[in-house]
């Protein structure tokens, strides 16, 4: 499923007070995970790629069920969306020939690089801040059902292909 204009317009909202978008997971057992990112994109249109810097609990809950999915409400700005489908960890040293969905993982990492060095580390607070930031990957979605909470659409899935 390919996110229209408005989507990735509002999925460019990294750093520099942006809005917070949310990445649930959960274990084949039903224990949810739930963590807020801002360091994001969107990556053909189809995937969307969040930096694993702190994600221990999103990576057991995907090794055990690929299902993730984001949110983003801005209501103000009329940005309210959730956007599921499976989800994976990218991260350096996978064979040159890995792809997950579709994607290819040395395709996704070298557009992504190293994004504390795209957004500087100071948009992370100094009190959860670790020593030195280190980015282990990409959480990688494939976006497969987006729910639009808008008021006009009120729950309304947009399309389904899960």
């Amino acid at each position: 499923m390919k996110l229209n204009q408005a989507m990735k317009d509002a999925l460019k909202i990294v750093g520099k007070g942006g809005v917070v978008v949310h990445l649930t997971t959960s274990s084949l057992d039903g224990n949810t995970n739930t963590v807020g990112e801002r360091f994001i994109t969107v990556f053909k249109d189809e995937f969307i790629l969040i930096a694993d810097m702190f994600a221990q609990k999103t990576r057991v809950n995907l090794n055990e069920n690929q299902i993730g999915v984001i949110t983003l409400a801005h209501p103000v700005n009329g940005r309210t969306w959730s956007f599921k489908g499976p989800a994976t960890i990218l991260q350096e040293g996978l064979p040159d020939d890995y792809e997950f969905e579709g994607l290819k993982a040395v395709e996704a990492l070298k557009e992504w690089g190293n994004w504390a060095e795209k957004e500087p580390p100071s948009e992370v607070p100094p009190d959860i801040r670790p020593p030195v930031l280190v980015q282990r990957g990409v959480i990688a979605l494939k976006v497969n059902e987006i729910t639009d909470y808008s008021s006009e659409h009120a729950g309304n899935i947009i399309n389904t292909e899960i």
